[in-house]
């Protein structure tokens, strides 16, 4: 049939096409509607809105760091922080100001007549009053917050080099995900139209952690400058006891520096190697742990993650318990068309609960000053290599036997006394070093009870039986593996037959090289290891750190050093393993640990070989540690053993620990605390046999007379101090009086003390390092 009789007249033909043309057009509208509202309507719809969300975020604070007593040690204190808006620091701010002025004087019909040369006229004369202040506020900021010029430009600088960097990768993912939506292929223009992201249009942290004064200063300037700054609510860190003022009592020391009269010690970074501190630089690799925007899309991932302005743990407990201290920061959300809002608390951080005392930390501190003159070099010192009034670093350990808790752990000199040294001081005396846990140091002969208890253990030495002292281990060898005695100067004296105890109490040589000797080196490295040396104790400081070349290096807690596999095969090669083994046995040669380690393994030897290692946090909120469980299961009648040796080497007068004698013959107690009994080693530790440098260990235990059961543990060394004995066995004996002052100990603990007002009480920090920058200088 002919088409043209079904469609009766032109007219209708072309209504048809009409129509047919309207519904090809309606389908596509309502594809694309579908599209918009069903396909990609919720995400739509979740961009529109968070155009009408404005974010705000609370502050958390940091938990707290308390000692055992609950005495605040770091806290965070409220604070504020000067925000300046971006626009002002793009310098946009003021020609804004001046377009917007402009514009308003002239009326908007007159504007829109204007020529772009007439309007930039009309700005350039709005210009200078805005520009002006801007002057101000920047000449406010150097002087409130006491920065110079050039480091306020470096830290605008650094706020735009991350905003911009953040605007380009979200602009660039926003213009891919546009070209995939709408089907733009490569080759084809895209008009991409770019917003101002939401760092682009909030204010940004210039003056962080400032005081109230400043703070309330700025807010009267706000009034002044409306729309360029804001004063938001911060926190900072404070360190309570950081300085403190102790009162020594005098009357108990050596001879030569004895008085009756107490002196005040000021005492700058108490607790400050364990402490660490928090730094106000977020470091790249800090934000790669836990950013707080998507790397990609910069969306907030992590409320509780890193960004510009934030606090981090730098070093030592505020490191190791970053993530449990650091908190969760809360968030407001407020919707600008209607004014509801969301909120998110804060949560604030952990707390750390540590086990020392902080008044027991202070007085060991004050106690290992050079100004109480315990660790500068005396006469009585004997020191054949430095010169007397030579300053001496040391560190001392005391550990509470029955739980391994650490009570006190000092490293001279502190951290605060260390960042007021010149750079060749500071290369010198190695400040940064947490020494009770960081450095190692050959045992000497404090290892000696440890290789009495491996060799009873082992099967290898009847406690019964005796070892005759013959002066020299190696019989073709008079000048070599002597016993200390054995010297011209005493006539080549011997200790003759000697028992367990009193080998110990004499330190006879002979004695361990000959058990070493038994023990072998297997059996040696193998004893050592069971009390804790070759791995750290990981009493709380201990961490890993990833190096950039993929490395993982543990950090915080050296293990000390026990020979390797390698060690022992070139030893062995050499033909050295019999002098080798023989000095391990009075802790020479190739063996080290750490002050900790020392006390730790004094500690386990009280408790008849249980493992306990010493901890610094009782409550370590990232879960409970892994911790060795072990019992070498010593005999009692060895421990009782080992115990009597080490009264007798501080007990009597033939123990190296018992007495010191001067230049004009006259002898004096080292350990005279009454009420107590101590038993302990002295250590005189060769390192530098060139220069004849000795460090000078004292470790022992301490307990109330009365019950003849050791309470505490003590390690105390000096470095380069000569005689463990003369040198850091006065440092011990006033160690054992500070316990007693402190309530740890049975003691007349009034007389110790002497107290003033002020004693045990924090001191102005201003005060104490201007004393320390004073004596710097002289």
């Amino acid at each position: 049939m002919d088409q043209r009789k079904r469609i009766p007249s032109m007219f209708h033909r072309r209504l048809l096409l009409l129509g047919a043309a309207f519904a090809v057009i309606t389908m596509v509208l309502t594809g694309q509607m579908v599209r918009l509202s069903v396909v990609e309507g919720s995400e739509r719809l979740a961009a529109a809105e968070a155009k009408l969300d404005l974010r705000r975020y609370l502050p958390t604070h940091r938990g707290q760091i308390v000692d055992r007593h609950g005495r605040v040690l770091a806290i965070d204190r409220a604070s504020y922080d000067v925000a300046v808006q971006y626009e002002v620091i793009t310098s946009a701010w003021p020609r804004n100001r001046a377009a917007a002025e402009a514009k308003k004087a002239a009326g908007g019909n007159r504007w829109r007549a204007m020529s772009p040369e007439q309007r930039e006229e009309a700005i350039n004369k709005c210009l200078p009053k805005w520009e002006a202040k801007c002057v101000l506020l920047w000449a406010e900021i150097c002087r409130l917050g006491k920065v110079s010029p050039d480091e306020v430009q470096a830290r605008l600088d650094a706020i735009k080099a991350d905003v911009q960097t953040m605007a380009a990768v979200v602009w660039e993912q926003q213009r891919l995900d546009e070209r995939i939506k709408y089907g733009i292929t490569d080759d084809q223009e895209h008009d991409f139209k770019t917003t101002p992201i939401r760092e682009q249009t909030e204010s940004h942290v210039v003056l962080p952690r400032v005081p109230d004064e400043v703070a309330f200063v700025f807010r009267k300037l706000d009034q002044q400058l409306p729309g360029m700054i804001e004063v938001q609510d911060s926190r900072r860190r404070e360190y309570p006891w950081l300085n403190a003022e102790v009162i020594l009592d005098r009357a108990s020391l050596p001879k030569p520096i004895r008085s009756d009269h107490p002196m005040t010690v000021r005492v700058a970074g108490v607790a400050d190697h364990i402490l660490g501190s928090v730094r106000e630089e977020v470091w790249a690799q800090d934000i790669e742990r836990r950013p707080f925007h998507d790397p990609k899309t910069k969306k907030v991932v992590d409320l509780d993650g890193y960004r510009r302005g934030d606090i981090v743990g730098a070093r030592g407990v505020e490191n190791v318990f970053e993530d449990a201290l650091r908190g969760r920061r809360g968030e407001v959300i407020e919707r600008r068309d209607t004014g509801v809002q969301s909120r998110i608390e804060p949560t604030p951080g952990t707390d750390v609960r540590l086990t020392i005392d902080v008044l027991l930390q202070a007085r060991v501190q004050a106690i290992l000053s050079h100004q109480l003159g315990l660790t500068v070099v005396q006469p009585w010192h004997h020191n054949a290599a430095l010169p007397v009034g030579t300053p001496l670093n040391a560190a001392a350990v005391v550990i509470e036997v029955e739980t391994g808790e650490i009570l006190a752990m000092v490293s001279m000199p502190t951290v605060a006394m260390g960042e007021l040294m010149s750079a060749e001081e500071a290369a010198l005396n190695q400040w940064l070093v947490n020494r009770p846990v960081e450095a190692i140091y050959p045992p000497g002969s404090i290892i000696k009870p440890i290789v009495l208890a491996a060799a009873v253990t082992e099967g290898v030495h009847n406690l019964g039986s005796a070892i005759e002292c013959t002066g020299h281990y190696f019989e073709d060898k008079k000048d070599a593996a002597r016993c200390w005695i054995y010297r011209e100067k005493n006539g080549f004296a011997t200790h003759g037959s000697l028992h367990a105890s009193e080998a110990l109490g004499k330190s006879c040589n002979i004695f361990f090289y000959t058990l070493a000797d038994r023990l072998g080196m297997d059996g040696l490295i193998k004893w050592f290891g069971y009390f804790g040396m070759g791995s750290p104790l990981d009493v709380g400081l201990l961490h890993t750190q990833v190096d950039s070349d993929g490395r993982v290096r543990r950090l915080g807690e050296s293990a000390g050093d026990v020979p390797s596999s390698a060690r022992i095969a070139d030893i062995r090669r050499n033909g050295q393993l019999t002098s080798a083994e023989a000095f391990m046995g009075i802790g020479q040669g190739p063996i080290s640990w750490t002050p900790v380690q020392a006390a730790n393994a004094y500690a386990m030897l009280a408790r008849g070989g249980v493992v306990r290692d010493a901890t610094l946090v009782s409550n370590d909120p990232r879960g409970s540690r892994p911790q060795r469980c072990e019992d070498l299961h010593l005999s009692w009648d060895l421990v009782a053993t080992a115990l009597e040796g080490l009264r007798q080497s501080v007990m009597e007068r033939y123990g190296t620990g018992h007495h010191i004698t001067y230049d004009d013959q006259t002898e004096e107690r080292i350990i005279n605390a009454e009420h107590v009994t101590v038993w302990a080693k002295t250590g005189t530790a060769q390192w530098d046999i060139i220069r004849r440098l000795d460090h000078s260990w004292f470790v022992g235990l301490v307990g109330p007379q009365a019950t003849g059961k050791p309470m505490h543990a003590i390690a105390v060394i000096v470095e380069n101090g000569g005689s463990g004995g003369r040198c850091a066995g006065p440092v011990a004996n006033q160690i054992v009086r500070a316990l007693q002052a402190e309530g740890y100990l049975p003691g007349d603990s009034a007389a110790a003390r002497r107290q003033s007002d002020r004693d045990g009480q924090p001191a102005s920090s201003e005060d104490v390092h201007a004393e320390l920058a004073q004596e710097s200088e002289n």
